[in-house]
């Protein structure tokens, strides 16, 4: 029968592919190999564990290079390194060029071609982003810069995405702290929609979104989470998620491929905090982060400027949210920063690294 579930012959190849929806326009990446990924990250606990230094199962591991590919950047000795490789499992096909889409009636598809590459943030198994020190963090942070620079220049005119993903409940696959880089050679529009603002924003005012809601969130006070004077840490006006934070340069470049090393520095020392608080306060909360700024080909755009938002996992969606597109958040984002401070400032005392 036509369409039956039983007639495989018609199902296109695992390869990953571009398909974008005809009534909002958004890309959806089909990626059949990604269910192929190794799991090795424990059933979802807020109690905070401490694996061993090594593991030797884990392909992240020193010893266990010959089960990842080829390392494309590192820095540091063998101790502190960060190594960046591709991932085994991607998103997208590593193919450079020039994607081609196809019409088929309303439908538009597009090769599934880009980048997707693992941070290996730390030769250590067991010491996750806010155990390292403020230098190894910030040297999580060059490699972002470094590898969004080199992905920019392959995949001109697309988006280059640095995230991390904390706990299975948040996506990760594997214990061994890393985060991911990944370059797709479309523009989302959800991620147009917020660049057309911050332009738009700057055309009527002369001045910087950005700059300007900082300037408004340092003022009133009550949703600053910590500050220092090179970044800021805030829990947004409109937070979408309970404990969102944001973190940002005071004087940031549109893209994170084109920050100073200062910059780097202010943000990798706020990030730390941030995450020791939220530790503190949640427990081992899974959570996202992710790094926006302005899309490739706006690199010298005036109107935006990069930063960074944690997404703490802590709810699902359900109906009303899937079918608006409108986020509910239980938590005050004001009580939410209260709480927030108390906990940096615990985090702080506690921290032989901050005296």
């Amino acid at each position: 029968m036509k369409g039956s579930s039983n007639d495989e012959s018609r199902v296109p190849e695992p390869v990953p592919e571009l398909r974008q929806d005809p009534f909002t326009r958004d890309w959806v990446v089909i990626a059949p190999g990604r269910a192929l990924r190794p799991h090795q990250v424990p059933k979802p606990s807020f109690a905070p564990t401490r694996p061993s230094a090594t593991d030797p199962d884990c392909p992240f591991c020193p010893g266990n290079e010959d089960r990842t590919p080829g390392e494309v950047w590192r820095s540091g000795d063998d101790d502190r390194a960060v190594r960046v490789v591709p991932n085994r499992f991607p998103l997208l096909a590593a193919r450079p060029g020039s994607i081609r889409r196809r019409l088929n009636g309303p439908f538009v598809t597009a090769d599934g071609f880009g980048a997707h590459e693992v941070v290996i943030e730390s030769p250590r198994h067991d010491l996750d982003l806010p155990d390292l020190d403020d230098a190894g963090v910030a040297a999580v942070f060059a490699a972002y810069r470094a590898r969004s620079r080199a992905l920019r220049d392959i995949w001109p005119g697309g988006l280059v995405l640095p995230f991390r993903n904390h706990g299975a409940a948040a996506g990760a696959s594997l214990s061994h702290p890393h985060s991911q880089i990944v370059a797709v050679p479309v523009v989302p529009p959800w991620h147009r929609q917020r660049f057309d603002i911050a332009r738009a924003y700057f055309d009527e005012r002369g001045t910087r979104l950005h700059v300007d809601v900082t300037a408004a969130e340092l003022a009133d006070g009550s949703r600053v989470v910590a500050a220092s004077d090179g970044a800021v840490a805030l829990a947004p006006f409109a937070s979408s998620a309970p404990y969102q934070v944001r973190v940002a340069p005071r004087a940031g470049q549109p893209s994170i491929a084109d920050a100073s090393d200062e910059s780097l520095a202010d943000v990798a020392w706020m990030l730390r905090r941030v995450l020791l608080a939220l530790r503190g306060l949640l427990g081992d909360v899974p959570y996202s982060y992710v790094i926006l700024g302005g899309p490739d080909g706006e690199e010298r755009a005036e109107c935006c400027a990069w930063h960074l938002d944690v997404l703490p996992r802590l709810g699902v969606a359900g109906g009303f949210e899937l079918g608006t597109g409108m986020a509910v958040n239980p938590v005050l984002p004001e009580l939410a920063a209260a709480r927030l401070r108390r906990a940096v400032a615990q985090a702080d005392r506690g921290d032989p690294r901050q005296g």
